[in-house]
Order: structure tokens, then C-alpha cells, then sequence
């Protein structure tokens, strides 16, 4: 049984009153998480719902601005089979009309609840009662020329849906229900509305039949048309913005953002894992992702950053991956005792001012509500990879290279902690075909020195959650989903 299945035997069981109460011609696509589950809840029945959603592992979510409609709230629950984020958006109050200011507040709420038939165990509005909710939805979106250019885009799914409802529903009925319910409203206006939706009439004709139907309902407007609209052109600027930045989501877990770090040796899987989590968290809230490997430059460094490919080519001996190679030993035994090239400390310790900032950033955006997906982080242990590497290497007390070894220690040490750290592993002999068989492979030396120096990573005041990469990969990902959840 799947988790919204589990939740709707729970509400039943429990006896709330409840329906399923917008776009029930794609109710199976509501059920199988690729949309929301709209639920119109009686206000008598609250607290007992939102118990029920506790109980049943559902966690609150906001708008990450703070800004929310009234009686409108959102919940989330992991389907712990599928791996689905399954969203309840629950109404107490009809708060409905054009979608970005939502300016109506319908008096229906009882009429509603009261005409209900059953399906699969959920109580839908009968069509004749849904046909009054959909007419007065897209009706209203008529009367503005943002929401016009929003409906466009889904006119072929309206179209779809006023004919489903009339398959079945009595027009006659649906009258008596605007009649009994909508006492504002002309029931002649609301035939014709139903008439220009059905036809479809041009769209000069139901756009002048909007402007009547929201003049009538104007009691019902929770703000002033020019309100309502500066609203809507506020929120639709917004909207674009955020596409063409590709910037976040608006919803955030009301718990708080994480920061969530993926580690391991190479070729384990964390570009591909975090690549998933983002597209799946991505879906529904606001999610950043970052690189602690390779963190973008800061003021202080960025001239010495842009530097680093000339340095490269005039001191080759210099790269960090040939230093690693001869200086960081796991065995200390055996590090030679001959210094190791300024440079290499510099680089070093702007390194880890580079990464102090990135991870001091994150954790901001995280206190706020994103939910930031860190490729690598800095462990507790010195010499390991993306953490403190001068402090392991031969020094003289007081030379510039112990200033900067203290420097860089001390960097390391204010950089907060993750909220959870995933940390991938695999066999050696699993990475070393996974580097082979990728697009950027890496020398297979790297791939076995890293692969020793990052099996045995500590991460203090951290939750770790470790997980073998050699499996099948919708496992794995399931794995690391229950994981994340569990800490959002």
C-alpha cells in the first residue's frame, strides 16, 4: 500500500471530513505522487488531520519568502517503495480564483463536503459540484492577461476537463447548487460561462464573460482588483525570473534546510547521486548545490586562483596531485622530512579561505531553508582529502610555512558541520572500472591513493549514514532519499 493510500485509510478510518476536491479527471496521477493531492478539509476536523499527517510521516513546508495564502497549507511525505515525495495541498477555506493571488474566498466549503461520491476509497466532489469550483477557476483566470498567458499553456488540459465534467453532470443541478450557495452570483452568467468553456466560445467573448463573473463575485474578493493584480504581475515576475536565473523553488520544510555533504573515494557515485537528489528534492523545494572540491574563488583569492594554470605550467613539480603523491603518506613513518614548496602552502590556505566561505555561505542559506547538496566536505581528520594537508607536513617552528599550516588549521576548524554526511564507498577494484569507463577519467594512482585516503574519513558532531555504492542503483538511491528524509 503505498504512503497517500495509508493516509486516506487513516482519515476514513478516523472519520474526517474530507474530499479530494480539483482536477479529479487526473486523480490517478494525484495517487501516484506526480502531482499534488488537493484536499478540501472540514475546519471541525483540523487538529485530527494534522495529527494523522504527524503520525503518517508527513513534515509542514512554507514559502520560503514567508509569504503563504490563508488556510492553504503543505505537507510532504517520502514513499518509502517508491521513492516518490508525496505533497497533501490541504485547504480548510475555498481560497481560489486566478493562481498566482488566489483572490476569492467561496462561501462552499459545507455545500462541497456535502456532495461527495466515492472512489477508490477517497471521496471526490460530484461533477455537477466540481463543475461550479472549475467554472469559477477558469473563468476568473480570464480577467487578467498574466494569468491568460499561464493558462495557454495548459488550455488543451481545460478543454479535456470541461468535457469530462459534462460527460456526466447534471447542468440543472449544478445551477441549483450556484443558486443555493453563490446567492451573488447570476445563474444565467454561470450558464454562459459554462456554454463559452465548453464551445470554446473566442476568446474575447469569455474574457468579457470573466470581467461580469468577477464583478458579481467582488463580495467574495479577499482584495481589491488592483491589488489582486498587482499581486499577480508581482508573483508572475518572479515566476519568470526564477526560470531564467533557474533559481529555486518557493517551498521550503518548515523544519529548516540542511546542509547535506556526499563523500567518498573517487568514482563512487557522488556527482551521479547528487545529480538525483537535486532533481528530486528540486521538484518541490528550494535546493542549492555546491562543490567544496572545487569552491569558487573569494576576493582574496581570486587573482592568485587565476593565476594557477600559468603556475602550473612553469612549476609542474608544484601540483597538489604531485605533492600528494610524495608528501601524504598514511603511513607518517615513512613522509620525508624535506620541505615541501611555498607555493603548495599558499595554494593551500587559500584553499581553505575559499572553503571556509562556500561552507559558511551554505550554512546561512540552510538556517533559511535550503536544502544544499555539498559535493565533498572537509572531515575532521588532517591529510585527508578537502581538509587541513600542511599540518601533516614537515615544518620549521616559526617559518612561514607553520604560519600557514596554522592558518589553514584554523580555517578547517570554524567551517560548521554538515547536517548529514552520505558517505559512498565501493570495492577499489568497482571505482577503478568506474574511472576507466567515465568520460573524465582520472590516472589510476589518483584513484587508488585517494581511494585509501578516503575509506577511513571522520566527521565529528556529524551524522554519517554510509552506504555501498556496488549495488543496483535504485537502491541506492532509495537508501540515501530515506536518509535525507529523515533529517529534513
Amino acid at each position: 500500500m503505498t504512503k497517500i493510500h495509508k493516509f486516506i485509510e487513516e482519515l476514513n478510518t478516523n472519520d474526517v471530513g474530507y474530499c479530494h476536491w480539483k482536477s479529479n479527471l487526473a486523480l490517478s496521477q494525484s495517487l501516484a505522487g506526480q502531482s499534488d493531492v488537493d484536499l478540501l478539509v472540514h475546519r471541525g476536523d483540523a487538529s485530527k488531520f494534522r495529527t494523522i499527517l504527524s503520525q503518517q510521516g508527513f513534515r509542514p513546508a512554507t514559502n520560503k519568502n514567508g509569504e503563504s495564502f490563508p488556510s492553504i497549507e503543505h505537507y510532504f511525505a517520502l514513499d518509502e517503495e517508491s521513492g516518490v515525495l508525496v505533497h497533501v495541498h490541504a485547504y480548510f477555506r475555498v481560497i481560489t480564483g486566478d493562481s498566482l493571488s488566489k483572490n476569492y474566498r467561496f462561501p462552499i466549503e459545507e455545500m462541497l463536503l456535502q456532495n461527495t461520491r466515492s472512489e477508490d476509497s477517497i471521496p471526490l466532489l460530484t461533477k455537477s459540484a466540481e463543475l461550479v469550483v472549475f467554472t469559477l477557476r477558469i473563468m476568473l483566470k480570464h480577467t487578467s492577461l498574466v494569468e491568460l498567458v499561464l493558462l495557454a499553456r495548459y488550455w488543451k488540459q481545460v478543454k479535456q476537463e470541461i468535457m469530462w465534467l459534462l460527460e456526466t453532470a447534471s447542468i440543472d443541478e449544478t445551477l441549483s447548487l450556484v443558486d443555493c450557495w453563490l446567492p451573488a452570483l447570476d445563474a444565467k452568467l454561470f450558464s454562459e460561462c459554462v456554454a463559452a468553456l465548453k464551445s470554446p466560445a473566442p476568446l474575447f467573448r469569455r474574457i468579457a464573460l470573466g470581467l461580469r463573473l468577477r464583478s458579481q463575485l467582488r463580495i467574495y474578493a479577499r482584495h481589491s482588483a488592483v491589488r489582486a493584480w498587482l499581486i499577480g504581475v508581482r508573483k508572475f515576475t518572479a515566476m519568470v525570473l526564477r526560470r531564467l536565473t533557474q533559481s529555486q523553488k518557493e517551498l521550503i520544510p518548515r523544519s529548516g534546510g540542511a546542509v547535506i555533504a556526499f563523500v567518498g573515494p573517487e568514482a563512487t557515485g557522488k556527482s551521479t547521486l547528487i545529480a538525483e537528489m537535486s532533481q528530486w528534492l528540486g521538484e518541490h523545494f528550494a535546493v542549492e548545490q555546491i562543490h567544496a572540491g572545487k569552491p569558487k574563488s573569494t576576493l582574496l583569492s581570486i587573482v592568485p586562483n587565476l593565476l594557477v594554470p600559468t603556475l602550473r605550467s612553469l612549476f609542474p613539480g608544484s601540483r597538489s596531485t604531485r605533492l600528494e603523491a610524495q608528501y601524504l603518506y598514511e603511513d607518517q613513518s615513512e613522509k620525508p622530512q624535506t620541505s615541501y614548496p611555498l607555493i603548495f602552502a599558499i595554494r593551500s590556505a587559500l584553499l581553505a579561505y575559499d572553503r571556509r566561505s562556500l561552507l559558511s555561505r551554505a550554512y546561512s542559506q540552510a538556517a533559511n531553508g535550503t536544502i544544499v547538496l555539498c559535493d565533498r566536505y572537509p572531515s575532521s581528520q588532517k591529510g585527508a582529502p578537502d581538509g587541513p594537508q600542511l599540518s601533516q607536513l614537515a615544518t620549521n617552528r616559526g617559518s612561514i610555512r607553520q604560519r600557514l599550516a596554522d592558518i589553514e588549521t584554523r580555517l578547517y576548524r570554524e567551517i560548521p558541520p554538515a547536517d548529514l554526511v552520505i558517505y559512498l564507498h565501493a570495492p577499489l577494484e568497482v571505482a577503478l572500472a568506474r574511472n576507466a569507463s567515465r568520460g573524465k577519467k582520472e590516472p589510476e594512482d589518483y584513484v587508488r591513493r585517494r581511494h585509501t585516503r578516503s575509506s577511513n574519513l571522520e566527521f565529528e558532531r556529524t551524522q554519517v549514514y554510509k552506504i555501498n555504492t556496488n549495488q543496483a542503483f535504485d537502491k541506492a538511491v532509495l537508501e540515501v532519499k530515506k536518509a535525507i528524509w529523515n533529517v529534513l
